[in-house]
């Protein structure tokens, strides 16, 4: 209640001046009579009352400044003197005036714009329940992997994904993707889209919940099915089908092989790669019916997924972190290549899984442009400082 005292208090200082100014006058008026009278009950006439009460209150002008100084709304008041002087200023140096707005502006506009470039692969969170809980399982320090790599992520193998899934538990919910192209032409000119391979977990974990239709399930993704369900993105519904409200059941070909769309993704929803937009995402299944000869669904040296989840309650990143690599040889094991000469066998069984952060996304412009996009912004914060600096001398 004091604090909204103290504002409504401010406010009528800043917006009914005057009035406020003859109630101060009123009460030094009423506190000056009252020390008046006491003196003279002590024995002084009213001349050398009055003379002692002033000299003891003080200035009637230095009283009332200290006591708007106690205020918040001095300091208002008084910023926006200068700013109205300032402006006064301005006003009669033009060419000033001109170089001060220009600079200010490019230094705003420049710090703005970095600001942007850096909230949107580092700072803003996936658009999904509770970001903050999303982990990334990879291996800790993977140098020198041998196989075949074929995602712009390609961190773990579908086979590394299964013994994931089956034997941790740090997350409560738990999902792998890897980023693809696929062509949806059913003949004649190749028209490529953004895709996604999605285990049937993906959606669920990520709480997202569907525009249209439904999205995959666990049972989606079963092994070897042969031509599942697919989920579009809003943008894809409205481009290639104009927002049909009937696309739920359409059938789309992919790779010459037709599928079901069960379901649209809402709007806000890209994916969990920043800065792309995915178009189609499929079940993992129906890789080798897309592949073919190419696939690598159940190669142990096939890497081309990401494998991401939410954390249980209670568990820190480190907690988890300490967990996964408690299993890692156990996993390591189990999906060895059995083509590893022993000296990439040796190297292979010696990877260690590690927790990570995910409630940004994954992101490949990240790890190549953060760095100097903070140093940039911190040049320009540097920059903008000093123009100010010089703008108020």
């Amino acid at each position: 209640m004091s604090l909204l005292r103290n504002l409504a208090g401010g406010l009528r200082g800043l917006f009914r001046k005057q009035q406020v100014e003859r109630e101060m006058d009123e009460e030094l008026r009423g506190y000056l009579d009252a020390a008046v009278n006491e003196k003279m009950r002590r024995g002084l006439n009213r001349e050398q009352a009055v003379r002692a009460a002033r000299i003891e209150m003080g200035g009637a002008e230095s009283v009332k400044q200290r006591v708007r100084a106690a205020s918040w709304e001095s300091l208002v008041e008084t910023l926006w003197q200068d700013l109205k002087f300032g402006l006064r200023l301005l006003r009669f140096s033009p060419a000033f005036e001109a170089a001060a707005i220009l600079s200010l502006a490019l230094g705003i506009g420049a710090n703005t714009a970095i600001f942007q470039l850096l909230d949107a692969i580092r700072l803003r969170a996936l658009p999904v329940k509770n970001a903050q809980e999303l982990t990334e399982v990879r291996i800790a320090e993977r140098n020198g992997a041998t196989g075949a790599f074929v995602s712009r992520y390609p961190n773990l193998t579908n086979p590394m994904w299964s013994q994931i899934r089956a034997q941790q538990q740090a997350l409560s919910g738990v999902f792998a993707w890897g980023p693809t192209s696929f062509n949806i032409s059913p003949g004649g000119p190749v028209h490529p889209v953004q895709g996604l391979w999605v285990s049937g977990e993906f959606f669920g974990v990520l709480g997202i919940v569907p525009e249209r239709g439904r999205f995959l399930l666990p049972e989606d993704d079963r092994a070897e099915c042969a031509s599942p369900g697919v989920v579009v993105s809003h943008a894809f519904w409205q481009r290639e089908y104009g927002g049909d409200e009937f696309i739920v059941g359409r059938k789309i070909t992919i790779e010459k092989h037709p599928f079901e769309v069960t379901g649209v993704a809402p709007a806000s929803f890209y994916g969990v790669e920043v800065g792309r937009n995915f178009d189609v995402a499929v079940p993992l299944c129906a890789e080798p019916t897309i592949r073919s000869e190419f696939s690598v669904l159940n190669r142990r040296d096939g890497w081309w997924l990401t494998v991401m989840g939410r954390r249980k309650p209670g568990w820190t990143m480190e907690k988890a972190s300490a967990h996964l690599r408690a299993i890692s040889p156990a996993i390591f094991e189990a999906t060895l290549p059995s083509e590893f000469d022993p000296g990439d066998a040796k190297h292979f069984l010696g990877y260690k899984l590690g927790a990570f952060p995910a409630g940004t996304g994954i992101s490949g412009l990240r790890e190549t442009y953060e760095d100097p996009l903070w140093l940039m912004l911190g040049l320009g914060a540097l920059i903008l400082l000093i123009a100010s600096a010089n703008l108020a001398t």
